[in-house]
């Protein structure tokens, strides 16, 4: 057994006594420990040394096992395996931040064993239970090996708990100052003592000195090795020395009855609750404030062990007695609870049903009301003593009808407009179910009523508002198509001119039969059917859209492009599709406002290329890449413009917020009201090197078209 400690700390002698205590039952064996002594020096020269010292110590020496202790032990097991114990197998305890890929390929056949796992989180847990006023959790560790090896842990598990309570590491000690440092911890705090053998200054510190710092704390101590149990802390979520050296010993036997390594994977044990009844009281505390299952030392004796003859007297001469008396306590207690508990369910009953605001109330199948809230009587007018044990059509005569034809069980409301005298009238939402008897019968309906009339006013003026906002962002983008379609009326304006011209100059030639005059009238007709179509576009694209459908993402963006293309090419302006996807892109939303969104980010666009210009050379490029995965769409729009400050990503999509000069900010807001709002989708912005990349997500469409 190579220990990486020294002979008398208490941690390795409770390893040595379990694996001493597996050892009492092989007396054929013997053992032989060595101890590296590592807490009080830890140089490298030291090891170096060390490792010359059993390599001549271990030379002539072979053994069925190696049991290593603790990461120094491991470690250095590890490492001079092949040197020192060559072919034998190696099982390690105590070994805390285990890491799998510390055992090669070539150790794996000759490596098991046991971690160490101290669990922070548990007991965090523990110290917010029994002092529930915590204020500061103060951590005492060192900087040793060991200590180090678990300092990432607590940490991490600290942050669960950075909003309940304030959690402070401390590894950097002068032991002779502790006491003054506990001194300025706040009220309320509670002391985690993880590992402590040296000091700042490398001092060790032998465990006498920890005992009394425990003993004599104003603070509560919690602990996470048992072997300070007894010794001045409170207790905690512990592991066990002793159960290390115990399951390691067990695994080196059966290694060395023949299972095989790979059959005895790396285990971790759980811990175990462990506390001190005395420092229990010493705190406020009893033992049935702690979790159960847990260990308790100086506990109270129990009533057996203080009538022990008394007992066994009774049971002897009255045992049928003994046994009624049982049964008559164990059923008085089961009465009082079931009274407790009933009283305490009409209490909650009554609160949940008095302060959910829907108005609830259930009636027999013969029309009987057999309770009710408050708000029903509200509603009706009456109290609840003229409500109850009524039919429910002399209670609410003018609604039940109403009501009574609400389908039963049904999972969505109903809503219903109800006229109720001398008020105005109101919409509500009903709900009607069964309720069963104890034989499972159904014996009655229960109704539910929530009033939604000022939700349904604030839902439609939500509605209102939206479409005014998508209207007016629409109206804003109408200059720029207008433009645009000026610039696609410039063609075929110029080719009717040009065959008006062609036509009196033919007729100054010749006479024109009917096929020439029909030629002409042909080409005019194909010019006018164009600029009639860009008419109709132009429409289609300012026109709503009624009603949610699916449609085509790419064809959508093309149409966009079909609107503005003029005026892009008129300002030189590249725009290019990057279609990343085989197959059809189909969304499910407003198309049409689909299509004002991407129109909104290129104008964007083409405005901060234009804005870049005035003061540098740019090429002038947009792309628009399209992509998906199994559920959603991806689509971006990157320019080489003036960009997007960091500061602004979020808010460019505030209504009222504009980076232009003359920009009323509803043009980013109208698109993420549709984005997200309108289709569960998602839009946002990145920076990039040069320019701006604004991104959509969108789900994809699972029905069919």
């Amino acid at each position: 057994m190579l220990h990486s400690y020294n002979k008398g700390l208490k941690w390795t002698d409770g390893i040595s006594s379990g694996v001493e205590d597996v050892m009492k039952k092989h007396p054929e064996y013997e053992l032989t420990t060595q101890y590296m002594d590592s807490k009080k020096i830890e140089s490298q020269n030291y090891f170096d040394e060390l490792l010359d010292l059993y390599r001549k110590k271990f030379r002539d020496r072979t053994y069925k096992a190696i049991i290593a202790a603790d990461n120094y032990a491991y470690e250095f097991a590890l490492k001079y395996h092949r040197e020192l114990f060559p072919n034998t197998p190696i099982v390690f305890c105590g070994v805390e931040n285990f890491n799998p890929k510390d055992i090669t390929p070539y150790l794996k056949q000759y490596v098991t064993g046991i971690v160490e796992y101290k669990d922070i989180r548990k007991n965090l847990e523990l110290i917010q239970t029994l002092f529930p006023a915590t204020k500061m959790v103060y951590i005492i560790s060192d900087d040793a090996y060991s200590s180090l090896m678990i300092k990432d842990q607590i940490v991490e598990e600290s942050s669960h708990f950075q909003d309940k309570v304030r959690i402070v590491f401390d590894n950097k000690i002068d032991f002779k100052t502790i006491d003054e440092k506990i001194d300025k911890l706040p009220k309320h705090s509670v002391i985690l003592f993880t590992s402590f053998y040296r000091d700042m200054y490398g001092n060790y510190i032998p465990y006498h000195r920890l005992q009394s710092f425990f003993q004599r704390s104003k603070y509560p101590v919690f602990a996470l090795n048992r072997i300070h149990v007894g010794e001045g802390v409170i207790g905690g979520y512990m592991v066990d020395p002793y159960e290390q050296g115990y399951l390691a010993a067990k695994r080196a036997f059966e290694i060395i009855s023949g299972k095989k390594i790979s059959s005895l994977p790396v285990s971790t044990p759980s811990n175990n609750y462990f506390f001190d009844n005395l420092v229990l009281k010493k705190f406020g505390l009893s033992t049935s404030d702690i979790p159960s299952p847990s260990v308790v030392i100086n506990g109270v004796e129990s009533f057996y062990e203080k009538h022990q003859k008394f007992v066994e007297n009774a049971f002897t001469l009255m045992p049928l007695l003994l046994l009624l008396t049982t049964i008559l306590v164990l059923n008085i207690i089961k009465r009082i609870s079931l009274e407790k508990e009933q009283l305490r369910q009409s209490k909650l009953d009554y609160v949940l049903l008095n302060n959910i605001q829907s108005a609830i109330f259930w009636k027999a199948n013969d029309g009987t009301v057999l309770g009710c809230n408050e708000l029903l009587c509200e509603i009706v007018g009456r109290d609840k003593w003229d409500i109850v044990g009524r039919n429910i059509q002399e209670v609410m005569p003018s609604i039940c009808d109403q009501i009574q034809n609400v389908p039963l069980n049904n999972p969505n409301s109903t809503e219903i407009e109800i006229q109720f005298p001398h008020h105005e009238k109101k919409t509500f939402a009903i709900r009607r179910t069964y309720y069963t008897d104890e034989k499972n019968l159904e014996a009655g309906v229960v109704t539910i009523m929530t009033d939604i009339t000022e939700k349904k006013k604030i839902d439609t003026e939500h509605k209102r508002h939206e479409q005014f906002v998508v209207q007016r962002s629409k109206q804003s983008e109408v200059g720029e198509m207008i433009a645009s379609i000026a610039h696609q009326w410039k063609t075929p304006l110029v080719e009717i001119s040009a065959i008006a011209q062609e036509l009196i100059y033919k007729r100054r030639k010749k006479v024109l039969d009917e096929a020439d005059t029909q030629k002409f009238v042909d080409d005019i007709m194909t010019q006018v059917k164009y600029m009639s179509r860009t008419i109709d576009d132009f429409r289609q694209f300012i026109k709503p859209s009624t009603r949610q459908s699916a449609f085509d993402v790419k064809d959508a963006v093309e149409t966009m492009l079909e609107v503005v293309n003029h005026n892009l090419k008129y300002n030189y302006i590249t725009i290019t599709i990057h279609d990343l996807c085989q197959e059809k892109l189909l969304a499910f939303g407003y198309p049409n406002e689909f299509k004002q969104c991407i129109l909104n980010i290129v104008n964007n666009a083409k405005d901060s290329i234009l804005k870049r210009r005035e003061a540098v050379s740019t090429e002038g490029v947009i792309l628009i890449t399209l992509q998906s995965d199994e559920t959603s769409i991806y689509l971006t729009i990157e320019d080489d413009g003036c960009g997007i400050e960091q500061e602004t990503l979020e808010t460019i999509f505030n209504p009222f917020m504009s980076t232009k000069e003359h920009g009323d900010g509803f043009g980013l807001y109208m698109a993420r009201l549709i984005i997200e709002d309108k289709m569960g989708g998602k839009i946002y912005a990145e920076q990039k090197e040069q320019g701006a990349r604004l991104c959509i997500v969108v789900q994809k469409y699972k029905g069919s078209v």
